[in-house]
């Protein structure tokens, strides 16, 4: 009940940063981007550089619990030691009237739902199992290093114009790192497992949600399954399924591709 209080609280009195203000004599705010589960993330200009960056800071309720200074620093070192063009940058790390943040690149781009609802996108079987595999070689990357992502979802990737990236570490976890999962009642969402079905599993919806693109929603019509829905291939529908973890998962990232590879050759024919 404490908990709750002072996280309610915290909520209450925590307010964004307001733009045109500088932070730590440096970072001049542009705008705040969004609200994470550990962090503010703001666009700001770096007035020594005048280069764009993202800048995020961490949150009242998080500083006050040791849990949440660990995640936000295990999210900073995640990101530092990723080199790889798919992935932002990492910049500097500082603090600012005591509250910690880092930096790191700005990449300019437009998730799949803008593109979709915004830009007017229809997605073919094709086309969204191939941007599919190529955020699968980000996944594949990460669980090269033992990291699982563990957020794979349509906010978190940015298409900027001619490839994926993908963004928002702050639930990544090396596999291993954590406690052992508690086995109750309470079903844990296999999102926030700490394998690499966890990352499958979100590609699986990330998939449906660029398939579901292509879809004619009609008012007044009983709801169906995606498998009902979607006029797709059973290869496709094969691929889902086992990332879903309907059917038996995926191990790794090399059956996914070699299944992608398939059904990608065999709709090209």
């Amino acid at each position: 009940m404490l908990k709750r209080s002072v996280l309610f609280l915290a909520n209450l009195l925590e307010r964004p940063i307001p733009s045109e203000e500088v932070i730590a004599g440096k970072f001049k705010v542009i705008k705040h981007l969004g609200m994470g589960s550990y962090g503010h993330s703001y666009l700001v200009m770096d007035l020594s550089t005048q280069q764009m960056k993202v800048l995020k800071a961490l949150r009242i309720h998080k500083r006050m619990t040791k849990s949440g200074r660990k995640g936000f620093e295990l999210e900073k070192g995640l990101l530092k030691s990723i080199n790889h063009p798919g992935f932002p940058h990492y910049f500097e790390e500082g603090a600012d009237k005591k509250i910690p943040f880092y930096t790191m690149e700005y990449i300019e781009g437009k998730n799949f739902e803008q593109l979709i609802f915004s830009e007017g996108w229809s997605i073919t079987e094709l086309g969204a199992f191939k941007i599919a595999e190529e955020l699968l070689t980000l996944i594949e990357f990460l669980h090269s290093r033992d990291i699982i992502h563990r957020d794979i979802r349509i906010p978190n990737v940015i298409f900027n114009g001619s490839k994926v990236r993908l963004i928002d570490l702050g639930l990544g976890r090396y596999i291993g790192q954590d406690k052992v999962e508690k086995i109750g009642t309470k079903q844990i969402d296999l999102r926030k497992r700490i394998n690499p079905q966890a990352d499958f599993y979100g590609l699986g919806h990330f998939l449906l949600f660029l398939l579901y693109s292509n879809f004619s929603f009609e008012t007044h019509k009983k709801e169906k399954s995606w498998e009902e829905e979607l006029d797709i291939s059973s290869r496709a529908k094969h691929i889902i399924r086992r990332l879903l973890q309907i059917e038996t998962a995926y191990d790794d990232c090399s059956q996914i591709r070699e299944d992608i590879r398939r059904l990608r050759n065999k709709g090209e024919n």
